[in-house]
């Protein structure tokens, strides 16, 4: 099958980084992107557009590179006013002449394992299978850590209460965390419980509940505040899932031997709302703007 790549050039956020647009038949996979991953972190986001010119529909069957163990098809919605995210297992269906986009907040790659983290201004190979186009190799432009994806400036949804801008400034880490998940993610309607709070250096781990579903929230601290750097379920309670989000071994070991113990004096059933978020949401966050990721997602 003949392709034809198109090299069009477009500024990203991140300096020096070129985003090409591809085309395999009918298929045309524009702009792919990806932001710069902290040191040491194992999960990078990857973001793209997908045009279907032809007149039958297709599927994006599955993903592929060599710097990742294995890159999955995650989607993002609204359920119930709740921002839900889940694996594509079934793959990415692209009507017949319409488009497509993998973004924050909706439809985006999660690569998996990578073996070292994605550095701002390189490229990284992957390969997208399709069930009719067949294969097309692209490379991912790798922009800033936090700043708009690519040519697509973040349109994350509009989740009642969430506003990413916020940060909680100084303060003990007990009472501005919960105040700072609160400024996010608690409505008038849907009120937000934050216990526990444990804190070790830089980073912080603080379970939640709100309208019968709960998960834990992975939370960063910089010269601007706490930041909420991801939210998951079970899978940031061990040291060892910890380090591969860049957190130092004696860190992840303290943090999650904390969070144990704090966690210990809870019931079963605060527990097991906890263990119920599915997977894990990377929260993207911009500078200045308000870049709405997700939050209290996978809960059965």
């Amino acid at each position: 099958m003949k392709k034809l790549f198109l090299a069009v050039l477009i500024v990203l956020a991140a300096q020096g980084a070129e985003a090409r647009d591809y085309t395999a038949g009918e298929i045309a996979v524009l702009a792919p992107a990806a932001r710069a991953m902290l040191p040491g972190a194992k999960v990078g986001g990857g973001y793209l557009t997908i045009k279907n010119s032809g007149g039958e529909a297709d599927v994006l069957v599955s993903i592929s590179s060599d710097r990742a163990k294995s890159v999955q098809l995650h989607e993002m919605s609204v359920n119930g006013g709740i921002m839900v995210m889940r694996e594509a297992r079934q793959g990415l269906e692209l009507p017949p002449g319409e488009t497509v986009e993998l973004k924050p907040g909706g439809y985006h790659l999660m690569f998996m394992d990578v073996d070292k983290p994605f550095k701002e201004g390189e490229q990284i190979r992957a390969t997208l299978t399709f069930q009719k186009a067949g294969r097309v190799d692209v490379e991912f432009a790798v922009g800033s850590a936090f700043g708009p994806i690519g040519a697509a400036k973040a349109e994350q949804g509009d989740m009642t209460g969430m506003d990413m801008s916020q940060m909680v400034m100084g303060g003990d880490a007990q009472q501005t965390i919960p105040a700072r998940l609160k400024a996010m993610f608690e409505t008038p309607e849907k009120p937000l419980t934050v216990n526990p709070v444990v804190v070790q250096g830089d980073w912080a781990i603080a379970g939640w509940l709100q309208d019968g579903r709960g998960g834990r929230a992975l939370l960063k601290s910089s010269p601007h505040g706490w930041s909420v750097y991801l939210c998951s379920g079970d899978g940031i309670t061990e040291a060892n899932a910890l380090e591969k989000v860049g957190i130092s071994a004696a860190d992840a070991s303290a943090l999650s031997s904390a969070l144990k113990a704090a966690e210990a004096k809870l019931d079963a059933k605060t527990l097991q709302l906890f263990s119920s978020f599915e997977g894990t949401v990377l929260m993207e966050q911009s500078s200045g703007n308000a870049d709405h990721g997700g939050h209290e997602g996978h809960a059965q």
